[in-house]
C-alpha cells in the first residue's frame, strides 16, 4: 500500500467531515450543512450587507442571494435595505435562526469532538495545526490578490 499524499489526504477529511456534518444535521436539526454554515458565519458578524456575507464565506454574491431567499422563506433570516446604501441589503438572523445556530453549532461540537477523541488525537494539537493551515490560505489568498 503506497502512502497518499497529504493533499488527497485533506481533500479526503475535509469531504467526509462535511458529509458527516451534513448527515448529522439533517437528522438532528433538519438543516443542511451549507444552511448551518451561513447562520453560524451571521452569528458571529451580526447585521451585515449580503455582500459582506458573501466575502466572509467565500460564495459570490449571486450564490449568497439564492440561499437569503430560502433562509428568509424559513424564517432563519430577514434582510432590509441598508438605509446608507439603499442598493444594498442587510441581513440579520432572527430569534429561529439564532436558535437554530446555536443547536447545529453544539450538535457539531459534540459530535466532532467525539471523533478526535476516537482518534485519540490530541485537541489542543489539532486546533493548532488546523489554525495554522486557516491562517496560511489565508496568507496565500492576500499574496495573490496584491
Amino acid at each position: 500500500m503506497t502512502p497518499e499524499s497529504t493533499s488527497f489526504l485533506l481533500g479526503r477529511l475535509v469531504t467526509q467531515l462535511e458529509r458527516e456534518g451534513e448527515q448529522i444535521l439533517r437528522v438532528e436539526t433538519g438543516i443542511s450543512y451549507k444552511r448551518a454554515v451561513f447562520l453560524f458565519v451571521l452569528r458571529f458578524l451580526g447585521t451585515v450587507t449580503q455582500h459582506h456575507l458573501a466575502e466572509a464565506l467565500g460564495y459570490s454574491d449571486p450564490a449568497v442571494s439564492m440561499m437569503l431567499r430560502e433562509l428568509v422563506k424559513e424564517g432563519f433570516v430577514t434582510t432590509a435595505p441598508d438605509p446608507e446604501h439603499g442598493r444594498k441589503q442587510l441581513v440579520t438572523l432572527t430569534p429561529e435562526g439564532q436558535e437554530i445556530a446555536i443547536r447545529a453549532r453544539h450538535v457539531l461540537d459534540a459530535h466532532f469532538d467525539e471523533l478526535v477523541q476516537l482518534a485519540e488525537v490530541d485537541d489542543q494539537q489539532l486546533r493548532s495545526i488546523t489554525t495554522k493551515l486557516i491562517m496560511a490560505i489565508a496568507e496565500k489568498r492576500k499574496k495573490e490578490l496584491s
